[in-house]
């Protein structure tokens, strides 16, 4: 269990750091997964916790992490719960 909660203390210390959105490069290193990968799952929508999008061909993708949807989802906790 030490392992759980060091990725949860982990978790903490990346929410404190980015309390609105999330950077692509640290969310991934905190899912052990490539940056691109993960911008990958953004723009296909096949992430609970965030999204992609271009607005016109050629123009630039931006990708929102939401910490406080990032941190619900990773924790698999609602926020009623959290506010009691």
């Amino acid at each position: 269990m030490d392992a759980v909660k060091k990725k949860l203390d982990e978790l903490d210390a990346l929410c404190a750091k980015h309390p609105e959105n999330i950077p692509i490069a640290d969310a991934a290193a905190f899912l052990g997964i490539h940056a691109e990968g993960l911008r990958a799952a953004l723009m296909n929508k096949s992430t609970p916790f965030g999204f992609g999008y271009q607005k016109s061909e050629g123009a630039y993708r931006v990708f929102v992490i939401p910490t406080v949807t990032f941190y619900l989802w990773y924790t698999n906790t609602n926020a009623a719960a959290i506010r009691k």
